[in-house]
C-alpha cells in the first residue's frame, strides 16, 4: 500500500487499465491493446513518480522526464524500469498504436506490462 493515497489510487488504474489490455489482446484487438498496455505502463509510472516526488504529473512528457531524473539519481531499479518504459512507449505506442505495425510479441509486451507495474508498485512503498 502506497502511503499518498491517491498515487495508490493511481497504481491500481494502472492495474485495470492492464487487465483491459489484456483482454483485447485475447480477443485479438491488438492495436488497442498495445495503447492500453502503454497507458497502464505510463499511469504506474506516474504514480511512482508522484510517491517519490509528491509531484503529480499529468502529461507524458512530464512521466517520461521524471522516471529519467530518478534513474539518473538513484540508479538500479530506477534504470530497469525507464529502460523499460522507453521500450514499452516506442513499440506499443508509436510502432504498434501509431503506425500499425503487428509482432508477434505484442501480447509477451502487454504481460510484460504486469511485472513492471509490480516493480513500479514495490518501489514506490519503499522509497528505495
Amino acid at each position: 500500500m502506497l502511503k499518498n493515497a491517491d498515487a495508490q489510487t493511481l497504481m491500481q488504474d494502472a492495474r485495470t487499465t492492464h487487465a483491459e489490455a489484456t483482454r483485447m489482446s485475447d480477443a485479438g484487438d491488438w492495436r488497442n491493446a498495445a495503447e492500453k498496455g502503454w497507458l497502464a505502463a505510463t499511469t504506474a509510472t506516474a504514480a511512482l513518480v508522484w510517491s517519490i516526488t509528491g509531484v503529480h504529473q499529468q502529461t507524458e512528457d512530464d512521466i517520461s522526464d521524471d522516471i529519467r531524473t530518478l534513474a539518473y539519481e538513484r540508479g538500479g531499479q530506477y534504470n530497469k524500469l525507464r529502460t523499460l518504459y522507453g521500450f514499452f512507449t516506442h513499440n506499443l505506442l508509436y510502432e504498434t498504436f501509431y503506425d500499425g505495425v503487428y509482432c508477434e510479441d505484442i501480447p509477451d509486451m502487454i504481460g510484460e506490462i504486469a511485472d513492471y507495474i509490480a516493480r513500479a508498485e514495490q518501489l514506490a512503498e519503499t522509497g528505495a
